[in-house]
């Protein structure tokens, strides 16, 4: 197989990205891929999160903190995964945090009897980790800047450890959860040289016929990083992300098949960023 990066299919210009992203804006002053109303709060969490990565400022950013206040305001009931996008766009764009400090009786409602946040079994589709739920929850508390029980959420994030080192529920390890595992352990201060099987379970998996879609990258790379490891496939990696641009600017989920959307686009420069190709 052809591991060389020269063989860019398009331009993936930090310029070129913009466009994309810039695209995908609607008149509420939010994002999504599809350009249907209305927008998304997760896509624009994506599109800003893709823009910052690259260095660059939106172009409408109160019309965007607007839309972001605007959607909390008007929802009695948005899920974790809204509220986080919420968090994360405010604090990027400078906007007011406080308009969340409503939701926080409902943050803790989701608590678990293990230790962390939400559902732990018989997950939906669209939740990739058992873990994903409790670090949301975390990067919420912490842009509100609320104190939570550190040791409780340690605890509830190594009860996934497996003798593989790897991370899962049911023995099971998944690249999501050693990358979520990682991040919560990073967010707790726990020492990760305690987790001396993890890079092993992570160089296993860094094979060309196990990372078959453009997330897989993206978890494996951060989880090394959050191990302090070094990434040993970086150049075919690279080419991989590079097969994965469409014509609009955006990437997709793998590079034979599929559509641009904002979340793709996100992990793609977060990988070539995190990889140095900018």
């Amino acid at each position: 197989m052809d591991t060389s990066v020269d063989t860019i299919h398009l331009s993936s210009t930090p310029e070129h990205i913009r466009q994309y992203v810039e695209k995908c804006q609607l008149d509420d002053g939010g994002f999504f891929f599809a350009r249907i109303p209305p927008s998304s709060l997760m896509d624009t969490y994506y599109a800003v999160k893709i823009l910052s990565a690259l260095e660059l400022e939106p172009s409408r950013p109160d019309k965007i903190k607007d839309y972001v206040l605007n959607t909390v305001k008007k929802f009695s009931y948005i899920g974790i995964n809204g509220l986080f996008a919420a968090a994360e766009v405010l604090h990027e764009l400078k906007g007011n945090l406080n308009a969340l400090s409503g939701f926080l009786l409902r943050l803790n409602a989701l608590k678990n009897s293990m230790g962390g946040f939400g559902a732990v079994k018989n997950l939906d589709l669209e939740i990739v980790s058992e873990l994903e739920t409790t670090y949301r929850v975390l990067v919420i508390l912490d842009r509100l800047d609320i104190e939570y029980d550190h040791s409780q959420i340690l605890g509830f994030a190594l009860k996934f450890k497996n003798d593989d080192g790897g991370f899962g529920h049911s023995r099971i390890s998944t690249l999501a959860s050693t990358f979520y595992a990682t991040e919560i352990l990073n967010m707790t201060g726990y020492d990760k040289s305690e987790l001396k099987l993890t890079p092993q379970f992570l160089r296993g998996k860094e094979n060309v016929w196990k990372l078959n879609y453009i997330e897989d990258i993206y978890w494996l790379i951060f989880s090394s990083l959050n191990m302090h490891e070094k990434v040993h496939m970086a150049e075919w990696m690279v080419s991989f992300v590079k097969g994965c641009q469409r014509a609009s600017g955006g990437f997709a989920r793998k590079d034979v098949m599929g559509i641009a959307t904002l979340q793709d686009t996100w992990y793609a420069v977060s990988i070539l960023k995190a990889l140095n190709h900018w």
